[in-house]
């Protein structure tokens, strides 16, 4: 799966708030314009009914451009570029390579994005599409969007202060990632070696000192736990901090001062608080901060990534249940932003010029086996921002300071 080159923002409608605020706006980056996946469809077949040499009796949602429709190699190339202009994108050669039939050229259009991340200095944001092992990089002022391919899944994303490029945690550790050649190194790989084959890392974030905390999932049959594990640059060590056992370790984070650290542990709906020490980067005193079932939430719906404002409140992303949801310091809820055309919403993070928008990545319904439901859900699978400057009426929220990886620079 891949986003296609963001061509327009499209209005969407104003978000449903059932709690204190009344209206926060929110705008769609998606693939296609935002179009569903059933209008994708319709356009691809007409642009290949546009082709005298294919059998228009064989042209269905599954052809094969070869051993269905009869084309060969170079006319399979003429599709590529027509479905290239029909939607305004580029598709890079490597991933053509992977389009060969109707579906796939579908499937090119979907995606699962998670973990954005925020690079005040160039307005990028940086966010991954873990199944399909991509990292991609969304320019929020030129529109941009530059995806690179990678032989490993990657769970989350950091900006770093000791070189370029990013950090993040793929399948097996910590890694740096060199943008614009897809390149990935490790520097370190904890997990025991029995446990590689059924567990990966999922998502993590930076303290103010760079380190690099990070958590696993889980694999109930073998009876590997989903964990918490600790990457120090200062010596470069790599530590176990919270043996769990937890199910999908998911979004975590710290309040301004950093004297609390949150932690999601997804299939049991909870998110966990911790006392933190900056200094010696310590977690102790691990208490439940929110029980999502407790609260009245639907059982089929799950907490995901996660980003905390200045007010030390926390915005967590609802898997299967269409919203964000702000959580007071006291683990009650305050508000909720709801994406009624969304059902999978994944992760959020703070950004722009003042740190008062929210960038929300979401899945496709296929991404949680109900592909069946993306007609219910078109918007499944997009990018949004959402306008929390208060310029449209009502609070603004800033986000807290998202920490770089790495030693700073003497």
């Amino acid at each position: 799966m891949s986003f296609l080159r963001l061509a327009r923002v499209l209005p969407r409608q104003a978000l449903s708030l059932p709690r204190r605020q009344p209206r926060l706006p929110f705008r769609a980056f998606s693939a296609g314009g935002g179009l569903s996946p059933e209008v994708i469809q319709t356009r691809i077949l007409d642009v290949l009914k546009g082709f005298e040499k294919v059998d228009q009796s064989k042209l269905t949602s599954s052809a094969s451009f070869t051993t269905d429709l009869g084309l060969d190699s170079l006319d399979v190339v003429e599709v590529q570029m027509a479905i290239e202009e029909e939607f305004s994108i580029e598709i890079p050669d490597e991933e053509a390579d992977d389009i060969q039939n109707v579906a796939q050229a579908i499937q090119y259009i979907k995606n699962t994005p998670t973990g954005p991340v925020y690079d005040p200095d160039t307005s990028i944001l940086h966010f991954v599409d873990i199944d399909e092992r991509k990292i991609l990089h969304y320019n929020t002022v030129s529109l941009d969007l530059q995806v690179e391919q990678f032989e490993e899944k990657v769970g989350c994303l950091a900006l770093r202060r000791d070189g370029p490029g990013l950090a993040g945690a793929a399948a097996k550790g910590f890694a740096l990632f060199e943008t614009g050649n897809s390149s990935m190194e490790y520097i370190s790989r904890p997990l025991p070696a029995e446990h590689q084959p059924y567990t990966r890392f999922n998502d993590g974030a930076c303290d103010s000192q760079g380190r690099f905390f990070a958590g696993t999932v889980y694999d109930k049959e073998r009876s590997v736990p989903g964990q918490l594990w600790k990457y120090d640059p200062a010596n470069g060590s790599c530590s176990l901090v919270d043996p769990g056992p937890f199910t999908d370790s998911n979004g975590l984070g710290w309040t301004a001062d950093e004297k609390i650290f949150y932690f999601t542990d997804s299939r049991t709906n909870l998110i966990f608080a911790y006392d933190y020490d900056s200094e010696d980067g310590q977690l102790t005193n691990r208490r439940l901060f929110v029980d999502a079932m407790a609260l009245g939430f639907a059982e089929n719906s799950y907490c995901d990534g996660l980003c905390i404002d200045m007010e030390g409140y926390v915005w967590s992303a609802r898997w299967g249940g269409s919203k964000i949801v702000r959580f007071s310091p006291s683990g009650s809820i305050d508000l909720e932003v709801c994406f009624p055309t969304v059902l999978n919403v994944t992760s959020c993070a703070f950004g722009g010029p003042n740190n008062d928008q929210l960038y929300v990545t979401s899945a496709h319904c296929s991404a949680s086996g109900e592909a069946e439901r993306q007609a219910e859900y078109p918007d499944s699978g997009h990018l949004f921002v959402v306008d929390l400057s208060g310029k449209s009426g009502g609070k603004q929220y800033k986000g807290a300071p998202r920490h770089k990886f790495g030693l700073a620079k003497a």
